[in-house]
């Protein structure tokens, strides 16, 4: 007698809504990966208003005259290089460009000043590569290291700069090491009113800390991530600030006012530096987070319609 053998049942066909709703993880990260590297290969430059508060940092970075002084808060590290780094080479590049000095110190993490030094590096090596004068330390820069508590820190600036730095040295040109007061960079500063700004550059409190200690003593300005800006914004909105770089956005209005300048309703802003090195990670990463929102946008939509149709079919 032969044996006999029961078919399998074939497995369920997924519905449509069904598929919708089950895209496979790996699929959906090599397609971010290349939505994302799209401007990155191809630099493309998105329709852009810059902001208010961008427009007045420019403006004021813009009119300090060449040989002042500008005390720098580099708080910031590589964990937020996307963003901070790009406000960092944009405002360092104005500097640069129009013969005026920093000072910069830090009192967020350790690691802060190290990175600000490798980022200098970076646009000396930019400007050597065009045949222009490096940004000398000691004679256009010193850096003032960590100070590990933001506040006491702000209120010794505020009371005696030079009892706050008192004791720090940098490298001059022949190796060796000297009081920073003796630099050109602060050889002229008694108290904190002689510089014309202190601008934050920061992914941490340190932001909210400098404008509780220091606002009234000298013109502060701010340059802080994305998720930071509304808080900040308050700050700029009451007058506490003269202006304000907020993330990506921030950086890419600065490159755009340095290359090409802008018409906007504020009034025509004519271009800082055309024809110089001013477009970089603005450029480039602004035009990626546009790809990657929409591409959220278009992963609810495939998700939200999936869910939909799944529903009506079951009813």
């Amino acid at each position: 007698m032969a044996d006999e053998t029961t078919p399998q049942a074939a497995p369920p066909q997924k519905s449509f809504a069904d598929k919708l709703q089950s895209i496979n993880k790996a699929t959906i990260y090599a397609v971010l990966f290349a939505v994302t590297s799209i401007p990155l290969f191809f630099p493309m430059q998105v329709p852009n208003e810059p902001e208010k508060a961008t427009i007045d940092l420019y403006n004021k970075v813009m009119s300090i005259p060449p040989g002042s002084t500008v005390l720098m808060a580099s708080d910031w590290t590589n964990s937020t290089r996307g963003e901070s780094a790009g406000q960092f080479k944009a405002l360092l590049r104005i500097f640069m460009r129009k013969g005026i000095k920093t000072a910069i110190y830090t009192s967020a993490d350790p690691q802060a000043p190290k990175v600000a030094r490798d980022t200098l590096r970076t646009l000396n090596e930019e400007r050597r590569t065009k045949g222009e004068k490096p940004y000398e330390e000691w004679n256009d820069w010193v850096s003032l290291g960590f100070f590990p508590a933001a506040e006491g820190t702000a209120v010794s600036i505020g009371t005696d700069v030079r009892k706050a730095f008192a004791g720090k040295t940098a490298r001059d040109p022949s190796g060796n090491q000297r009081d920073v007061f003796e630099s050109p960079v602060l050889a002229n500063i008694n108290k904190v009113s002689d510089f014309p700004m202190l601008i934050v550059l920061t992914a941490s409190n340190t932001s909210n800390i400098t404008i509780e200690r220091l606002n009234g003593k000298v013109p502060l300005g701010m340059m802080v991530t994305g998720v930071m800006g509304p808080e900040t914004q308050v700050y700029y909105d009451s007058r506490q600030l003269f202006g304000l770089s907020k993330g990506l956005k921030g950086v890419y209005d600065l490159e755009i006012l340095m290359d090409q300048g802008a018409d906007t309703k504020y009034g025509k802003i004519p271009a800082g530096f055309p024809g110089a090195v001013n477009r970089d990670q603005g450029s480039l990463y602004y035009p990626t987070l546009h790809f990657a929102v929409a591409l959220m946008i278009i992963a609810v939509i495939i998700g939200n319609v999936g869910m939909f149709v799944s529903r009506r079919r079951t009813r």
